[in-house]
């Protein structure tokens, strides 16, 4: 099937007798089938479980270190402001996401742009909310710059 075919045959409404209409992440895809006489079968894939792929935002913490955030997508950057956190001790905020489950795997990676101290970061996942740690590992030396949380969120 050509996409001139394809798209004539979504307009004509086909698609309504095979693809479910209480699934929201649908991709029209086309699949070869040797069996057909234009050699394509048109199909559709759930992309839910594709969401932590697509559905990214970024937030810019304000205030101070503890000052918390929101941003409702599966992935995304969290930019914290300028760190001072001293060698030894930690920062914690939260961070609300409407996406975030107790059943939720968060991935977090930290990307440091300060040239003094060693930070890293951990998580403490609630429903919703989770608290972002940071700690600076060194054993002297404060942070002194920007820290950018990377984050992941997969549902199962």
């Amino acid at each position: 099937m050509d996409i001139l075919n394809f798209i004539s045959w979504i307009k004509a409404g086909n698609y309504r007798k095979t693809l479910p209409t209480d699934v929201p992440n649908l991709l029209a895809i086309g699949s070869r089938d040797v069996t057909r006489d234009d050699a394509w079968l048109p199909l559709a894939v759930n992309a839910s479980p594709l969401q932590s792929l697509y559905d990214k935002g970024a937030v810019t913490q304000i205030t101070s270190a503890s000052t918390q955030v929101t941003l409702d997508t599966h992935c995304g950057v969290i930019t914290t402001v300028s760190l001072t956190t001293a060698a030894g001790a930690s920062d914690t905020f939260q961070f609300y996401n409407d996406k975030l489950l107790l059943s939720s795997v968060l991935l977090v990676s930290l990307e440091y742009k300060g040239i003094a101290g060693r930070p890293i970061v951990r998580t403490d996942i609630s429903n919703g909310v989770t608290k972002i740690i940071i700690s600076n590992t060194a054993t002297s030396g404060a942070l002194n710059g920007l820290a950018k949380v990377h984050f992941m969120i997969i549902n199962s």
